[in-house]
C-alpha cells in the first residue's frame, strides 16, 4: 500500500499548544463548516510512485475545520465489521501547509487487502486532523461506507 504524500511527525504538546489547539478547534471560536470525508474508487490499475502496480486507487478526500496554518491529516482504512472493524491498511499521512481546507490522498491498493470479509465487503476511512508540531488531536470524522466485492 503505498500513498502519493507521506509525512511521519511528532512531538510533545505544551500547554500553550493545547490552549492554541482549543481556540482553533472550536473553543471559545466561532465554529467553522463542518468537517467531511468521502471515500471512493475512482479507478482500477493504480501504479505507485516506486512503479509497482496494485488493483485499485483508493481516494480519501474532505474538508477539515481547522484553519490553522499547519496541520497532519492522518488516513486509516477499515472494514466496517458487526463484532469490530478490521484495519485494512494506514495510517497514511499528509502535511498540509496554509490554511487551506481541503486535501486529498490517494493510496495504491491491492483487492485482497479491501477483501475484508466473506461475501460482501464493506469499506470506510477514519480521519484524524492534529495540529502540527504539537501533535494535538483536533478533529476526527468518518467517511461513508462503500459496499461490494472486491
Amino acid at each position: 500500500m503505498i500513498m502519493k504524500r507521506i509525512m511521519r511527525a511528532g512531538g510533545a504538546m505544551t500547554l500553550s499548544a493545547l490552549a492554541a489547539s482549543l481556540l482553533v478547534a472550536g473553543v471559545g471560536a466561532t465554529p467553522a463548516a463542518a468537517a467531511t470525508a468521502t471515500l471512493s474508487i475512482p479507478y482500477r490499475n493504480c501504479e505507485a510512485n516506486d512503479g509497482r502496480h496494485y488493483d485499485y486507487l483508493v481516494r480519501v478526500k474532505g474538508q477539515t475545520r481547522i484553519t490553522q496554518e499547519k496541520k497532519r491529516i492522518e488516513v486509516r482504512l477499515w472494514g466496517d465489521d458487526p463484532s469490530y472493524d478490521d484495519l485494512l491498511g494506514g495510517p497514511y499521512q499528509l502535511l498540509i501547509e496554509g490554511s487551506e481546507p481541503y486535501y486529498s490522498i490517494d493510496i495504491c491498493m491491492n483487492a485482497d487487502t479491501l477483501d475484508e470479509d466473506i461475501g460482501g465487503d464493506e469499506i470506510y476511512a477514519g480521519v484524524r486532523v492534529y495540529g502540527y508540531p504539537s501533535g494535538a488531536l483536533l478533529e476526527t470524522v468518518e467517511s461513508n461506507r462503500i459496499h461490494g466485492s472486491f
